[in-house]
């Protein structure tokens, strides 16, 4: 019988142990500056204990899947406004080059020539503004049409807001 009730304490004060650990460390202010020991390093050292235990908390179930779709939806939104942003400015470009390149053709007419030359230079430049205007047409359709698309997408994620 005392067998068992030495058993039993034993196991309940290791039990204890497990629950609450305390911990006692010093707290020594040298000339080289604070230290702290589980030692006392001499007479005027400060004893803290320290309490821990060993409880584990379990944080509440949440289910996070909504927010974390919400910001991935906000993620890819940005991302599709700045590809918006990229297009419109590659169309503004486009524009600016077509303008440029017009300019260039037209200056071609106001050098001092003789008649015939204008004649011929004046072809030249209609079929070069032709060809201009066709590669621009061309270009700024494919940028268009990237840009209705952008619009389409982003519409669609700020309506599943």
């Amino acid at each position: 019988m005392c067998k068992h009730s030495r058993y039993f304490l034993y196991v309940f004060c290791f039990s204890i142990s497990l629950c609450s650990n305390a911990t006692t460390y010093y707290k020594c202010v040298t000339a080289k500056g604070t230290i702290f020991s589980q030692f006392p390093c001499d007479d005027q050292a400060t004893t803290y204990k320290v309490n821990t235990t060993n409880v584990l908390q379990k944080a509440p179930k949440t289910d996070y899947n909504k927010q974390l779709n919400d910001i991935e939806r906000e993620r890819i939104l940005s991302m599709l406004q700045a590809q918006l942003r990229s297009n419109n400015h590659k169309l503004a470009i486009l524009d600016r080059e077509k303008q440029r390149d017009e300019y260039k053709q037209q200056q071609r007419l106001s050098h001092i020539l003789s008649d015939d030359d204008k004649k011929r230079i004046a072809k030249d430049i209609t079929k070069q503004i032709k060809l201009i205007n066709k590669t621009h047409k061309k270009e700024a359709f494919v940028i268009s049409k990237k840009i209705k698309k952008l619009e389409k997408e982003i519409t669609l994620y700020q309506q599943t807001k």
